[in-house]
């Protein structure tokens, strides 16, 4: 019996000072198994290399600049211009071709809260670099022709205001305050000259953006809720109601056509020289004719509320519904290639296969025309991916200000001209 006793004693101490030792065993193999920021970033590049993809560029100049607790919270891909907007409504741009930093502007007025519309675009503008006076105005003559200038602008707009930008160099060239009753609805667009800005009461106005006058305007019953788009003369507007207006930019208050659709419209439209694609509420994406409001095929139905922008390749239609799939058509017949159920949108479209960001993060590579994933790589969850099908290129950037661009091993040097002529 006192064997027996002696025995379990050895046993329970045996147990003791094993059950003591197991912790830091445990957390030695942890220490050996767990990967550090190197490895990590090792095993991300080997991922974009298996997928035949790399880091392009990289630009960190912005983590210095941002304020304590201010982030990155959009991002815009727009000609030779990638844009950050920030939680305090500063926009920065940085050079899509090689991602050196241009110029950071606070929108003016618009404090941390305030709504910042989506920015816009116009090339070739000329515009004095200051407002003219009221006896330039009236007496256009008397401007000296030494103070015009070709410019290429951003635009980006509050309810109350509208900054028009020079793209390259920062420089305020205007701040158009709005001087209409009631307050932008939405963004605008821009033909260069006249600046298209939609109001809360369904009337869109135009205005002379050197100047900084009212041009015109133009009404239909029901509220506007997403930006106009302006492409070969002329601006396309969609109402809440189901109105979609197309207006000749040159001659006043000139229609060309206008059609309804059966629900209204709240999800931003698209619009080229050729195809404007439509998200409805009544959860069919709808294709007409640019020019004269022809329907290009047959509405197709995506079964889930369009909450989202349609996207365009050269040969494929792109419209995610919330809550169910992603879809992929023939842009000719507007007939369903594929569909994904964890795509989400499109970040690049290169050689044949299109980079589609899914719930999770990750970039999916795809087969544009079959819809067969061929690779899947991890990205950081924060990350901010920006949709994109114009430039062969995948824009991206952390909160915290890294940005970055990922592109094909075998692709070659990007440019600006190519980024502007790709733009779409």
């Amino acid at each position: 019996m006192r064997g027996l006793t002696k025995l379990l004693v050895l046993l329970i101490v045996s147990g003791a000072l094993l059950g003591c030792q197991t912790p830091s065993l445990t957390n030695a193999a942890k220490a050996k198994t767990a990967i550090t920021p190197q490895q990590k970033a090792a095993l991300h590049a080997k991922a974009l290399e298996d997928a035949g993809l790399r880091y392009y560029w990289k630009c960190e100049k912005l983590t210095s600049l941002l304020n304590r607790g201010e982030r990155i919270a959009r991002t815009y891909l727009l000609d030779e211009n990638f844009y950050c907007l920030t939680t305090e409504n500063r926009l920065m741009a940085i050079d899509a071709a090689n991602g050196t930093l241009r110029w950071g502007k606070w929108v003016h007025a618009a404090k941390p809260g305030v709504t910042v519309f989506d920015p816009a675009h116009a090339k070739d503008v000329t515009i004095t670099r200051t407002p003219p006076t009221r006896k330039e105005i009236l007496q256009p003559r008397s401007v000296p022709t030494r103070t015009i200038k070709e410019i290429d602008l951003v635009v980006i707009s509050t309810r109350t205001n509208a900054l028009v930008i020079d793209r390259k160099t920062g420089d305020v060239i205007r701040d158009i305050k709005f001087s209409f009753a009631t307050a932008a609805s939405a963004g605008v667009c821009t033909n260069g000259r006249l600046l298209f800005v939609p109001d809360s009461k369904g009337t869109y106005h135009a205005l002379l953006m050197h100047e900084m006058l009212e041009s015109w305007s133009l009404a239909v019953e029901g509220a506007i809720k997403v930006a106009p788009r302006y492409v070969a003369d002329k601006v396309v507007v969609a109402f809440e109601d189901g109105h979609i207006q197309v207006a000749n930019t040159f001659e006043t208050r000139k229609r060309v056509w206008t059609r309804v659709l059966e629900a209204g419209i709240e999800a931003p439209i698209l619009a080229t020289a050729n195809h404007l694609l439509v998200p409805c509420m009544d959860r069919l994406l709808y294709a007409f004719d640019t020019a004269t409001g022809q329907r290009l095929w047959e509405p197709y139905n995506c079964k889930k509320p369009l909450l989202d922008a349609p996207q365009l390749s050269d040969v494929s239609v792109f419209q995610y519904a919330q809550g169910g799939q992603f879809h992929a058509l023939a842009l000719v017949s507007g007939k369903l290639r594929w569909t994904s159920s964890e795509a989400r949108s499109v970040l690049a479209a290169m050689k044949g296969n299109v980079y589609l960001k899914d719930a999770d993060n990750r970039i999916l590579q795809v087969d544009e025309i079959l819809g067969e994933i061929k690779a899947s790589i991890d990205m950081p969850k924060g990350d901010l991916l920006t949709a994109n099908t114009a430039v062969p290129g995948i824009y991206g950037a952390t909160r915290n200000g890294k940005v970055y661009c990922v592109r094909l091993i075998t692709a070659g040097h990007i440019t600006a001209e190519m980024l502007k002529k790709k733009s779409k």
